[in-house]
């Protein structure tokens, strides 16, 4: 009896992995008629069209191959297998993150878990398709671009309503992807008829186009990025150079920031002058991180910029004797577009980076 056991489990273990190999490490050649394993290398194959089936159930390869293509509720193309392989990574990223924000089966019937591929088309089999005039490469870059954009959101968030209103925008979202992928399953099995063909072009167009502009709404409730949880970074030193060093302190007042700068040190061109700059959260155009240009250079640089109201600046500076003659002393006010902060340290840059676009997406 006990031999059995160990046998039952050791078939048992073959068979797990057997499958994760099958579905991970196995490619798949498909001509229109048959269905059957690739043995050449993908990188090296001559095939130019990738496709990866899509399933309800999970699908063991082996018990049935004639109806695989016609049992599939939708698929992902591409030009390579890599390129497949990772477009089916992004949508089911985003469906786990889906899942994981509005609960276990919220996501429907029409899952990315359940794949076969990818699958290499013969040119004979992409002929005998439809050859309707799909955009799909730039369709699946729009798709994911939106995806990148806003799973973090639901990654770095918690759902605290289980009637959240942010559910229709990711719900629309979904079926996005979802229609896509019928749609390329219908277009791949049989003649469409044209116009019907592009009435469900232009409906998946038409959504993409308004997920994106919807992106930034999206953010201003639910923000992609979380609150750092140290303060450390808004209390830094910025090396300039023959100008000396500068004493920065960033300091809340509710709607936005301050930036104070102090030089001391250097040449004395700017020794004693001082900068306060207001930054209203609500006038933040974009928040861009410029990494540091050479290995020997090691300065990380956050580039504030106005979204059409500029930053006040109030620069005051003392009279200064340099080795060139003496500068009087200087006091005015004046409005700029950019502001940048200069950090040695990258957990510091992190941190600033995360607060600064938080505070730009939620617009407060």
């Amino acid at each position: 009896m006990t031999r059995n056991l160990v046998s039952l489990i050791f078939l048992i273990l073959l068979e797990l992995i057997a499958g994760r190999a099958q579905s991970q490490d196995i490619y798949y050649l498909y001509d229109g008629a048959t269905f059957q394993v690739l043995h050449e290398n993908p990188a090296n194959a001559r095939h130019v069209h990738w496709q990866i089936w899509l399933y309800e159930q999970p699908v063991h390869i082996g018990n049935y191959t004639s109806g695989l293509p016609y049992s599939r509720w939708g698929l992902i193309e591409g030009g390579s297998a890599a390129s497949v392989v990772q477009q089916l990574g992004v949508f089911r990223g985003f469906e786990q993150a889906y899942l994981n924000f509005f609960g276990p089966g919220s996501w429907g019937r029409y899952t990315y878990r359940n794949s076969v591929g990818p699958v290499a088309i013969t040119d004979q089999a992409f002929e005998m398709q439809s050859s309707a005039p799909i955009s799909q490469p730039d369709l699946s870059y729009r798709l994911k671009g939106i995806v990148n954009a806003v799973q973090p959101s639901l990654e770095n968030n918690e759902n605290k309503d289980p009637n959240s209103p942010v559910k229709e925008y990711f719900d629309h979202i979904r079926d996005l992807l979802k229609q896509t992928a019928r749609l390329c399953s219908q277009l791949a099995k049989i003649h469409t008829q044209p116009h019907i063909i592009n009435d469900e072009i232009v409906s998946i167009q038409t959504g993409v186009l308004q997920a994106e502009k919807d992106v930034p709404k999206i953010t201003s409730v639910l923000p992609s990025v979380k609150l750092p949880t140290s303060s450390a970074w808004m209390s830094h030193t910025e090396w300039a150079g023959s100008d000396g060093t500068v004493q920065v302190a960033i300091s809340e007042t509710g709607s936005g920031v301050t930036v104070e700068q102090s030089w001391t040190g250097g040449n004395g061109s700017m020794a004693g002058t001082f900068i306060l700059t207001i930054i209203p959260y609500k006038d933040i155009g974009s928040v861009q991180l410029q990494a540091p240009m050479g290995s020997n250079d090691g300065r990380w640089t956050i580039q504030l910029q106005s979204s059409g109201n500029r930053f006040t600046e109030v620069l005051t500076s003392p009279e200064r004797n340099t080795t060139k003659g003496i500068l009087r002393a200087v006091n005015y006010t004046s409005a700029n577009a950019f502001v940048y902060l200069v950090f040695f340290n990258s957990a510091d840059v992190k941190d600033a980076y995360s607060y600064f676009l938080y505070h730009k997406q939620l617009g407060r």
